[in-house]
């Protein structure tokens, strides 16, 4: 309504704006005879002294002839501006009503988008979560798997290589009987760092880094070589708010990483650091950040390898899929983000942000 009322305004002010010109008064002139002037001037009026034709004549001549058209055009003048007021009228109102169409097509698509995202929202949050929740059980039933398989490797070969080491001391050939017993103590030692790497002793907070020296000696067999192993932490890393799985999943994530670098970096020396800050009063107790930073002084890796790996893509990865598929569940697990940097020749950092 205040658009059709200021409408109503500039119309009115436009008409007054407008200003009406009449047209030139007409007059009729009339001869006066000398017996007419001498009637004047001896006081006789005027009327007396003029013929009646002449006055009447005069009268309608002196009236200005403009004055009539004026009066018949204003009530036309006042239709056509009714006329177009109607006209702005009906123009406005269909304005409004395919205005108010508009708005509500728009508000009604928008509150549908708004429904279907979060429509949207919560499957994927469903999806998440159970991705989550298979990742997690997929990990129980791996670490149970490989308990299963330690104990096999115990229980089976590892005391049949015994019971042949045994048979191999009433071989009357002794050289053979001593090379035959130096092989299967090697095997027997092999399956015994096989089986601690599949089941490693209980992990918790106090142990945790006790167990990964462990681990690396084991793995990088230091008693018997130069191999520079260390594990470092910052005083401020608390673990004394995780529990069993995270710390198991922490510890299985510097164990395939250890793996690698034994097994692809011809590497000299490796490094373990734990970076992190106090624990963010959330209800995991855990620290506002860690950081587990693995480094070594190998061969290193090309770009290209770097950037699938960043990208967590493993297809083409070759001999190394499964482990580090492994390091990045694991670390999805925790919450964590996996990065590698490297060089060709210049070794290789491994930093797990969780």
């Amino acid at each position: 309504m205040k658009s059709v009322f200021a409408m109503l305004v500039l119309c009115a002010g436009i008409s007054c704006c407008t200003v009406y010109t009449p047209p030139p008064t007409q007059t009729t002139t009339v001869r006066v005879t000398e017996p007419q002037v001498a009637a004047a001037v001896t006081g006789e009026s005027r009327a007396e002294a003029l013929p009646e034709d002449a006055v009447t004549g005069a009268r309608e001549d002196t009236v200005p002839a403009g004055t009539a058209a004026f009066d018949s055009e204003q009530p036309i003048q006042i239709a056509r501006l009714e006329s177009k007021i109607r006209e702005l009228e009906k123009s406005h109102r269909m304005f409004f009503t395919y205005y108010m169409w508009l708005t509500a097509t728009i508000l009604t698509g928008a509150f549908i988008l708004i429904l279907l995202n979060a429509r949207e929202s919560r499957r994927k949050d469903r999806i998440i979560y159970n991705s989550e929740q298979f990742l997690q059980h997929s990990m129980q039933v791996q670490e149970a798997e490989r308990k299963r398989i330690s104990l096999d490797l115990h229980d089976s070969i590892a005391q049949g290589l015994r019971y042949v080491s045994l048979l191999a001391e009433n071989l009357q050939d002794r050289d053979a009987a001593q090379k035959i017993i130096a092989v299967q103590n090697e095997n027997i030692e092999s399956i015994r760092r096989l089986c601690y790497n599949l089941t490693p002793p209980a992990i918790t907070e106090s142990n945790l880094i006790p167990s990964l020296i462990l681990l690396g000696q084991k793995i990088f067999d230091t008693g018997s070589s130069d191999f520079q192993f260390r594990v470092a932490s910052e005083p401020a890393v608390s673990f004394e708010h995780w529990d069993e799985n995270a710390l198991m999943n922490l510890y299985r994530i510097v164990q395939e990483a250890l793996q690698n670098i034994q097994k692809h970096a011809q590497a000299g020396e490796a490094t373990v650091f734990f970076k992190g800050g106090p624990a963010n009063g959330s209800k995991s107790g855990r620290p506002a950040f860690l950081k587990v930073i693995i480094t070594d002084d190998g061969c290193g890796m090309d770009a290209g390898l770097v950037a699938r790996l960043n990208d967590a893509t493993f297809e083409h990865v070759e001999n190394l899929h499964f482990g580090l598929r492994n390091i990045f569940e694991r670390a999805k697990l925790l919450d964590g983000k996996v990065t590698y940097f490297s060089e060709e020749g210049c070794g290789t950092r491994l930093t797990v942000e969780i």
